[in-house]
């Protein structure tokens, strides 16, 4: 430190003006450079990065609405006419008798007295997989015969 003293008492008044000059530029570049331009464009580059990952998201919902759509519509075929008309035919298709059926607008219930149980399972598939209706619940009981059941209730909606 005492050398920077004697230097700078050595220096005639006009140079030490240039050099508090120059050191005033220097410490203004130092921290515009070395401070100031970095932070701003790490600013920058968060919110470019911000808008290309909310960009990306935003497409990523889309095409999953999409996606579910498509696998909701495409998996599902529409059931045409009534459910009641719907159920009955199918029910005649498989040799099964329906007891009792209760429409409640876009869904029916039906009771069926002992039927072969792969004969249900069989018209229950065809009813879901062909027909587009959702099976929403079932309560079966055990028969007396062997193989048969004795179902309490179906709901069927579309």
């Amino acid at each position: 430190m005492d050398n920077l003293k004697a230097w700078w008492n050595g220096l005639v008044q006009r140079e030490q003006q240039m050099v508090a000059a120059c050191a005033v530029v220097l410490v203004i570049g130092i921290l515009y450079w070395g401070i100031w331009t970095p932070i701003a464009n790490a600013e920058e580059n968060a919110q470019r990065s911000l808008q290309a990952q909310q960009s990306t998201l935003s497409y990523v919902k889309q095409t999953a609405n999409k996606i579910a759509g498509l696998r909701e519509a495409g998996n599902r075929p529409k059931a045409s006419g009534s459910i009641s008309a719907t159920v009955n035919q199918a029910a005649g298709a498989y040799g099964l008798e329906i007891t009792r059926m209760q429409p409640q607008g876009n869904r029916v219930q039906i009771w069926m007295d002992d039927v072969p149980f792969e004969r249900l399972l069989d018209y229950l598939n065809n009813l879901v997989q062909e027909k587009g209706l959702s099976l929403d619940s079932i309560d079966l009981a055990e028969a007396d015969t062997p193989g048969m059941v004795r179902v309490r209730r179906i709901q069927l909606s579309k």
